[in-house]
């Protein structure tokens, strides 16, 4: 009888496992820290140095981007169609900086409250990677400390090909989502606990805390951060582990079938340790935020995750 009890003990923890978490959303607090978590608009993006800011990459408008060669580069994207779709197509080189036009640059405002925020900075250029719905805004001035504390980045060392444990994490959402047609002007930076629950070789999916209106992704949350507290040599400190892009499961082919069934309300991020995957042009995203970003990255090695509560 030992086999069934084996199988009916792993039977209930699969259960458990696929079951929707039910956390909610709560109104973040208004601290240097938790500002880094900053509103773009109609997106989120964080604060990973005083002067430069992690997103999505379809948060950023064509219009506001450099103008394409009239002879594009060859297609380098065409195993994983539905993020550079997201991206719009870079041509950009994601190792160098791209200015804006100062007249169309766009906005980072940083407070916990569009109606009441401390200050708002534009941006003076932007990098994208290849294959990849992530952006990098670099802002025309240094944030103040006292504003806006800058958050770390976790990325892997050159050798590490394995992920670290991110189930193991305790994760958190940050976002200025907002209901569909909702007031900009009215928004406000929300935050919950995160389940962290499937993945691909490309994408995490996990659970974000669950709306007023019954949803866990919102309009205005596309670039926000997953977070997770990690213990470093200067004790716990959250970081930046993943950004937000949609919430389905793109490019099977490239990146592989998930390892759990996922449920329909989720959120689907891309790594920042995400390395290139096989067979096609992306970019190492670990090595590409630690070339324009240095004092930001943190390397897996150095750091121990700190155990998620029980759900």
């Amino acid at each position: 009888m030992n086999w069934l009890r084996s199988a009916l003990v792993s039977s209930f923890a699969a259960l458990l496992l696929c079951a929707p978490a039910t956390a909610q959303v709560q109104n973040d607090r208004d601290t240097a820290l938790r500002n880094a978590v900053v509103s773009l608009g109609r997106c989120t993006g964080t604060l990973i140095t005083r002067r430069v800011i992690l997103t999505a990459a379809h948060c950023i408008p064509v219009g506001l981007r450099a103008e394409a060669p009239a002879t594009p580069p060859r297609d380098r994207c065409l195993a994983l169609p539905h993020q550079h779709s997201l991206a719009k197509s870079p041509h950009e080189n994601p190792f160098e900086w791209t200015a804006f036009e100062a007249r169309a640059a766009p906005t980072a405002r940083f407070g916990a409250d569009s109606g009441a925020r401390r200050i708002s900075m534009r941006a003076e250029a932007y990098s994208l990677p290849r294959c990849a719905d992530m952006a990098l805004l670099r802002l025309a001035h240094d944030v103040p400390e006292a504003v806006a504390r800058p958050l770390p980045v976790l990325v892997l060392a050159p050798h590490r090909q394995v992920a670290p444990p991110w189930r193991d994490m305790t994760l958190r959402h940050a976002g200025w989502g907002a209901p569909k047609g909702g007031p900009e002007a009215g928004a406000k930076r929300q935050t919950g606990p995160v389940r962290g629950f499937s993945k691909t070789r490309c994408n995490l999916v996990a659970l974000p805390p669950v709306r007023p209106n019954g949803e866990r992704i919102l309009t205005g949350d596309s670039g926000s951060p997953l977070l997770a507290k990690l213990d470093g040599p200067d004790g716990p400190e959250e970081h930046v582990i993943a950004v937000l892009f949609a919430s389905g499961i793109p490019d099977r082919a490239a990146c592989g079938a998930r390892d759990l069934r996922v449920p329909r309300r989720h959120g689907t991020y891309t790594p920042t340790w995400r390395k290139q995957v096989p067979d096609t042009d992306s970019t190492d995203l670990g090595l590409w935020i630690s070339h324009h970003a240095p004092d930001a990255v943190r390397i897996w090695p150095e750091l121990t995750p700190l155990a998620a509560p029980p759900q």
